[in-house]
């Protein structure tokens, strides 16, 4: 009476169901395994910018001849520079709309030109980043009042310096 138990199971394993039962508890594994990391949520950081005076002589900023440069500091700090604004005086505002999701970071720049004014007019703007780890990052900077873009990876490491022109 033992061996029958014995030789039904063993039957089972030379059965077809019993291996595409066991084909398909192996892709489930497999599928479960190779799913991509979750992201978690999208945080949002506003931040304004310090407007840096023009110089008439050197002129060449506007629409089609903006960059972006950041620069790491001591504490993961990240400065990042725009250049190339065009018609923004210096009571006006340039400000960015920072959403961060694991290691993606989409920048949009958002600027308010204001009133015109004997303090002259703007053609570059300086923000710090304080909220960064050091690690690598996907960046993608959008200016869409200017229609200009840009793309970049960047490692958070002090003393890492990277320019980038804006495309148009």
């Amino acid at each position: 009476m033992i061996t029958l138990p014995l030789i039904i199971a063993a039957g089972i394993f030379n059965t077809v169901e019993f291996y595409v039962i066991v084909s398909v508890i192996a892709a489930a594994v497999v599928a479960v395994v190779s799913l991509p990391e979750r992201k978690g949520e999208v945080k949002q950081h506003l931040l304004a910018g310090d407007l840096i005076a023009s110089n008439a002589q050197t002129d060449t900023a506007g629409p089609g001849h903006g960059s972006i440069s950041f620069q790491v500091h001591e504490g993961n700090i990240v400065s990042l520079r725009r250049d190339g604004l065009k018609g923004v005086n210096m009571d006006g505002a340039v400000s960015l709309a920072v959403k961060v999701s694991g290691f993606d970071i989409v920048i949009e720049e958002r600027i308010s030109h204001g009133a015109w004014s004997s303090l002259g007019s703007a053609d570059s703007a300086v923000f710090y980043l304080d909220f960064l780890a050091p690690e690598w990052y996907h960046i993608r900077y959008e200016s869409e009042l200017y229609g200009e873009h840009a793309s970049l990876t960047l490692h958070v490491r002090e003393g890492i310096k990277l320019t980038k022109n804006l495309i148009h």
